[in-house]
């Protein structure tokens, strides 16, 4: 059953991001085809990106509960106009097959045997059942600082409960995986970009290589975590979004359309995390090659990318509302003059979270800090597992491919470069270097090698024999993203639902300050009235909407 959820869930969102690139977008992306990829593998995302944002809008004024079932309501009304006004070319192929059937039906496995993660109860669940409760909240996170971190996803999240099952969240998680296995399987098959099928080649290898190795495997392909991170769905639209506008170069495609694309698409990753924020550091030189090439002023530039530029207003005054900051907790994005603001939360934040793993300032000898560092987490498995498929991914290109260096595209591979090793400066100093955190990295320094083979031939001739190679790693490759708890689970309930419900595993104590409860375990979970912690903090009026105002005291 959970199963069929997740194929005909991936369809809906599919059928909506078409309808509403049909019916609200296509005047502005009036390319179906943004630097080599079809635009339709994007309708998943696009469905995603304006359910978000309309949500989050609603929610400045109005609690979303009252508004699931109108959305859907919303969404199916496109669905059935788009599906009498453009009809469709083609139902029945292979790529469809993969794209609707397998891909999620396969992923659909993940949904069994799941748990919720430690996380989930700590800020993803609360904050979901905050926006389901109330209009947006002055001041959130002086009730709970990890507030400050939540994403879109929580928004999109807050209309998929289903009384008390949160399997929906699992699946919410599936469509970016089937998302970039589509794209993977496409970039394959397609004749055009050798960059891109040289990437299918290197990404899913990468992908198979993932169960194998030191403890079993771990080697930084994005993973299927417990329910309710989002570090996959960034680090899967960060790679994608990256190797498009290293390719745009390639093609020296700068075209108002795949501008404005980025940029939207961008602005979601942002929106998913913040750290979707470094992929500036490509779009600055695609912008600058893009102004040179089309003689054009910054002015029209903005009113060419109108639509995410008053999505990113929206998104920041939600952002001060809530935090005070900008960027939360980036001290220089914040507003110190606001009532709501908390000093105690940004000194907290940048005494404990934001920091290398290595400092010469500590007690412990260097040695000391990398074998501890070495040891967090899954740490060990990737810095070992890793550097193995990297030169594994290599001796294939080098086995398979009669390699031709080009000299022509210098600038892009300095680019490149300066990206990868750029964000692996940053990784390194925040959050404790972990390696969830770069999900997306290590895919771009895979499709780097993919890269510099673009100009390359490929040597084997008996192109079926590859095709069919291709397939059985591909399909490999999907069938190991669920575990094996996933599988078991899936035979042990002979097919039958499974219910995601919450385990609380702790107790609930009455505040000593008089408002709310807090509990034992810092996991609020879907408990009305929940601090984090016992704390000096209370719900008041402000301007018609609920504010929290800081206790001075507390971190958390």
């Amino acid at each position: 059953m959970n199963i069929l959820v997740t194929i005909a869930s991936f369809s809906f969102v599919t059928l909506l991001g078409r309808a509403i690139y049909n019916i609200l977008l296509k005047r502005f992306l009036f390319s179906e085809i943004i630097s080599d990829i079809k635009i339709q593998y994007f309708y998943p995302l696009i469905s995603l990106f304006f359910i978000g944002n309309l949500i989050i809008f609603i929610n400045f004024f109005y609690p979303i509960k009252y508004f699931v079932i109108p959305l859907i309501a919303l969404s199916l009304s496109f669905i059935v106009y788009d599906i009498f006004k453009n009809k469709f070319e083609e139902y029945f192929n292979l790529e469809n097959l993969i794209s609707f059937i397998f891909t999620p039906g396969f992923l659909g496995i993940s949904t069994y045997g799941v748990w919720m993660g430690w996380d989930t109860g700590l800020y993803h669940v609360p904050h979901q059942l905050i926006i389901r409760d109330s209009s947006i909240i002055f001041g959130l996170t002086n009730l709970n600082i990890w507030f400050g971190w939540s994403s879109i996803i929580e928004y999109i999240s807050s209309i998929l409960w289903i009384e008390n099952n949160f399997i929906m969240l699992r699946v919410l998680e599936i469509i970016f995986f089937c998302f970039l296995f589509n794209l993977i399987f496409y970039f394959y098959f397609q004749k055009e970009n050798k960059f891109y099928k040289n990437i299918s080649l290197g990404i899913i290898l990468f992908a198979f290589l993932d169960n194998f190795g030191y403890m079993g495997g771990g080697n930084g392909f994005v993973p299927i975590l417990s329910v309710g991170k989002y570090d996959a769905a960034l680090g899967i639209l960060f790679f994608v979004l990256s190797i498009m506008i290293i390719n745009a170069f390639i093609k020296e495609e700068f075209e108002n359309s795949t501008l404005l694309f980025l940029m939207i698409f961008s602005l979601f990753a942002v929106q998913i995390k913040q750290t979707g924020a470094y992929l500036i550091f490509l779009l600055v030189p695609y912008i600058y090659k893009f102004i040179l090439k089309n003689k054009i002023s910054i002015l029209k530039i903005l009113k060419l990318n109108l639509l995410p530029l008053v999505v990113s207003v929206m998104w920041l005054i939600k952002n001060v509302i809530t935090t005070s900051c900008l960027f939360f907790p980036a001290r220089f994005t914040c507003l110190s003059f606001l009532p709501w603001t908390e000093e105690v939360q940004l000194n907290y934040v940048e005494e404990t979270m934001i920091y290398s793993p290595i400092s010469l300032n500590s007690k412990l000898s260097i040695g000391e800090q990398f074998n501890i560092w070495f040891n967090f987490s899954k740490n060990s498995q990737f810095f070992i597992n890793f550097p193995i498929s990297l030169l594994m991914i290599i001796f294939m290109f080098i086995v398979f491919f009669k390699y031709t260096k080009s000299e022509k595209n210098i600038f892009i591979t300095n680019i490149f470069i300066f990206f990868i090793s750029l964000n692996i400066i940053f990784w390194y100093l925040s959050n404790y270097g972990n390696v969830r955190y770069g999900f997306g990295l290590w895919m771009l320094v895979i499709a780097f090698v993919a890269y510099k083979y673009k100009d390359s031939e490929f040597k084997l001739e008996n192109q079926k024999i590859v095709n069919y190679l291709f397939l059985i790693v591909f399909v490999s490759s999907i069938a190991q993203i669920p575990r094996g708890y996933s599988y078991e689970s899936f035979v042990n309930l002979k097919y039958k639902p499974y219910i995601l419900s919450i385990e609380y595993g702790t107790s609930y104590l009455q505040s000593n300050y008089g408002w709310g409860v807090y509990p034992e375990t810092v996991q609020c979970w879907d408990i009305p009235n929940c601090k984090v912690e016992d704390k000096d903090v209370e719900p008041s009026i402000y301007f018609g909407h609920t504010i929290y105002y800081p206790d001075g005291l507390s971190g958390n």
